[in-house]
């Protein structure tokens, strides 16, 4: 039997299939409904209907379609669901937005970090006889190569010169430095020629000797 009584049910009914009853309510709805044919009916052909509210889209619904009862809280519904929809994909635009811009910014910093960085330095091991061994670091610079020469304390003391010889088998001079047993070595240099031009560096002493040898390695 349905009627005018059973308005407040048929209210239920639309809860139900938006997914907004409470759980007393829903308890007193199934007994109702186990009383009343007619809101049992009512209930059962219109369950389905929320399987379909999920990817409905309320701009194109038309609310003529839906019965009374269920007009204003399936459509609210359905609205709703819109706009956490737009709201949601305005968050994840804005996520990406932000995104993109701060990896261009870090890009842009990197290539002025870049543009004003030192270029890395090359390294270049010496050895000589019994077990002198130094280490030189090449840098290149806008006047030529900037020289960093660390040597152990293997060799006896002495005045020392380190030298550079190019491709072509030109030989530049990058200074003299001392050397003195039990001691290590750490100095600057410079020298005039290119660091990529540069092909073998010598370490002779004040007899001219050469102490250590090493070979730039492309």
């Amino acid at each position: 039997m349905t009627g005018d009584h059973c308005e407040h049910w048929h209210g239920l009914i639309a809860l139900e299939v938006v997914g907004q009853i409470e759980a007393g309510q829903l308890v007193a709805l199934d007994a109702h409904a186990d009383q009343c044919p007619g809101c049992r009916q009512e209930r059962l052909s219109l369950l389905p209907l929320a399987e379909a509210l999920a990817g409905a889209d309320p701009h194109h619904l038309d609310e003529t379609e839906l019965p009374m009862a269920l007009q204003g809280s399936v459509l609210g519904f359905l609205r709703s669901a819109d706009e956490r929809r737009a709201a949601v994909m305005r968050r994840r635009r804005s996520t990406v937005f932000i995104a993109s811009a701060a990896a261009a910014v870090l890009a842009v910093l990197g290539l002025v970090l870049s543009i004003g960085a030192t270029p890395p330095g090359r390294t270049v091991a010496l050895s000589g006889p019994g077990a002198a061994q130094a280490r030189v670091t090449l840098t290149s610079e806008s006047w030529g190569t900037s020289v960093q020469l660390t040597e152990s304390d293997a060799r006896s003391t002495s005045m020392s010169t380190l030298w550079m010889r190019t491709g072509s088998g030109t030989w530049w001079e990058a200074g003299t430095y001392q050397v003195s047993r039990g001691k290590s070595v750490d100095v600057t240099m410079a020298c005039a020629v290119r660091a990529s031009a540069i092909s073998e560096i010598w370490v002779r002493d004040a007899q001219g000797r050469t102490v250590l040898r090493g070979y730039v390695v492309s």
